[in-house]
């Protein structure tokens, strides 16, 4: 059974006078991505040359990329593709002689990892599928910020391209509502598309002062919001300040959060919205290539809505009490 994970890849207008590039400029960006695989291909290059260097001397790069396109079934056109993990390897010696054993013409792997992603142009988030040999979450964001980056550079030299990993909300609802001691130290950062047609449906989940902030920040086209907060040395924080509240509710589908901290038993602990990723099981679906690719991108409404911290779990925690009570 296969599990996918989420991120949310965002191209960002730098300026008031760039407008969002919209579901057309997405598939523009990775049909440039795939020109560039089938021109590799065509040329007998190496797949490396156009790879993202990892740790041990593997490479990460798009291995296929298309535009799936369902006009029979009126839904919507979707990216699907692969990515591959590979070593490019040119010769093997014999481990104890160091004498050459084999030696190829290029392009060849010992190590070799493939992974399926589906690309939704509309909500900028991709799938892709979480099986053995994919890259953590830091490398792998920046692997996918580096082999789109150049093409959003030549494309879109007004815009920013963002990626972050969409986090399960029920993390950050048990850090909140865990008894503490106190807390250390926060540090977040939260990317936002600055779209109108963000998802009303979702959007209402959040209370009333996250989703108002996150209207704020979206209409004066804050690209990027950082927040660092630190108790004296030797103390604790007695709860994390609103603004950190707010922008842990909005990491989940914008950015990335931690948190270090003591629990009530004296036990020091850390929350990192690294280690609650979004994960979702593909199960049956229909035959075929494309009931395969609707079932993946349905996974990605899916994990969406599993980044939204619903409001009253939120108003059951007596920070986000003590701000609303007065108004009930």
């Amino acid at each position: 059974m296969a599990i996918f994970k989420f991120y949310n890849i965002q191209l960002l207008p730098i300026d008031k006078q760039s407008s969002e590039v919209g579901s057309e400029g997405y598939c523009k960006l990775f049909k440039s991505v795939a020109d560039l695989v089938d021109q590799t291909r065509a040329n007998k290059d190496r797949l490396s040359a156009i790879g993202v260097g990892l740790s041990g001397g593997l490479f990460f790069s798009p291995f296929h990329v298309e535009l799936v396109e369902f006009k029979d079934l009126d839904v919507r056109d979707l990216i699907h593709g692969h990515f591959l993990k590979f070593d490019d390897v040119n010769e093997l010696v014999d481990t104890n002689s160091g004498e050459l054993e084999y030696k190829s013409s290029g392009n060849t792997s010992s190590k070799r990892f493939e992974f399926e992603f589906v690309f939704d142009p509309v909500c900028h988030i991709m799938a892709i599928h979480d099986v053995a040999g994919l890259p953590t979450n830091r490398p792998l964001m920046n692997a996918l910020s580096k082999t789109l980056e150049g093409h959003a550079r030549r494309l879109y030299p007004n815009h920013s391209l963002e990626v972050s990993e969409l986090t399960e909300a029920n993390s950050v609802e048990a850090f909140l509502h865990e008894p503490k001691q106190g807390i250390t130290s926060y540090t977040g950062s939260i990317s936002f598309s600055n779209s109108d047609d963000w998802d009303e449906e979702i959007g209402k989940e959040l209370i009333p002062k996250a989703k108002e902030v996150e209207e704020e920040l979206k209409s004066k086209r804050v690209g990027k919001w950082e927040a660092k907060f630190r108790a004296f040395k030797g103390s604790l924080m007695n709860d994390l300040p609103m603004n950190a509240k707010i922008q842990l509710v909005l990491a989940t589908l914008y950015g990335n959060a931690e948190a270090a901290y003591t629990a009530e038993d004296g036990e020091k602990k850390k929350y990192h919205m690294d280690d609650h990723p979004v994960r979702e099981k593909l199960t049956h679906h229909k035959g075929g290539m494309k009931n395969r690719i609707l079932a993946i991108a349905d996974l990605i409404k899916t994990a969406k809505r599993k980044t939204r911290v619903s409001s009253a779990s939120l108003l059951e925690n007596k920070g986000f009490i003590s701000e609303y009570e007065d108004k009930e």
